[in-house]
């Protein structure tokens, strides 16, 4: 009963301190490759990639989020950071990889809930937490438009959680799906590309005390240096 008062409790609030970051869906060309980008969205993202060999690579991304709300005192301040090492293999005109990481966060929300029983109220909520995640993602490899499709499964434990100046009963870890889109446009044999991405994060499996970030829209540029050349790459395609 405790436990059911407590989602109650939560889910009738808005002050997420669970802000999934952007995906790093590298889809290498071949070793010696390295990637970083920056995008705006939800936050900031950095984000950098390496491929060690032909098939074997490694990433660091890095979210930072400072929201503040123009009509009243809300805000959304979250940090994030994570490590990752998969397997890419490069077919014809289409790139896969699966990717495993660990990563860790903190996040402070202030905002305003109510609900059916209870007059608005303003609330602070903070959170610590860790982060293990598999994201598998596939994609095309074509000289200027590619897109890809990334299905990551997270497993997001809060080992502290305050709402509202009490300390959360229980808080069990979740298991978060959290598919995304992104479209990646490359300006030519230039370096440089452009890409969007689109995605969503909602709970399979486990019960949140917290709020979260169901839906995230991001656009960044980025830069790729080294590994196959995109002449070689598109002859082989």
């Amino acid at each position: 009963m405790k436990k059911l008062l407590w989602i109650v409790f939560i889910l009738s609030s808005c002050a997420p301190v669970y802000v999934p970051n952007v995906r790093n869906a590298a889809l290498f060309r071949g070793a010696g490759e390295v990637q970083v980008s920056g995008h705006v969205g939800n936050g900031v993202d950095l984000q950098s990639a390496v491929s060690v060999t032909d098939h074997i690579g490694v990433m660091g991304n890095y979210e930072f989020v400072n929201r503040n709300s123009e009509s009243d005192d809300s805000y959304i301040k979250h940090k994030f950071w994570e490590a990752a090492i998969g397997y890419y293999e490069n077919s014809d005109k289409i790139c896969y990889e699966i990717f495993g990481g660990y990563g860790r966060g903190e996040g402070t929300a202030y905002d305003n809930y109510g609900d059916l029983f209870t007059v608005p109220t303003d609330v602070l909520a903070t959170g610590k937490y860790q982060r293990f995640f598999v994201q598998p993602s596939i994609g095309s490899n074509h000289r200027i438009f590619n897109w890809i499709v990334s299905g990551r499964i997270s497993y997001v434990d809060f080992e502290e959680f305050i709402y509202d100046g009490r300390r959360a009963a229980f808080n069990d870890p979740a298991i978060f799906f959290e598919p995304a889109f992104t479209g990646r446009v490359n300006f030519g044999k230039s370096p440089i590309y452009t890409q969007f991405q689109a995605g969503f994060s909602f709970t399979t499996q486990g019960s949140t005390v917290y709020d979260y970030e169901p839906f995230h829209l991001s656009f960044g540029f980025g830069l790729r240096l080294g590994g196959l050349r995109r002449n070689t790459a598109d002859s082989e395609n």
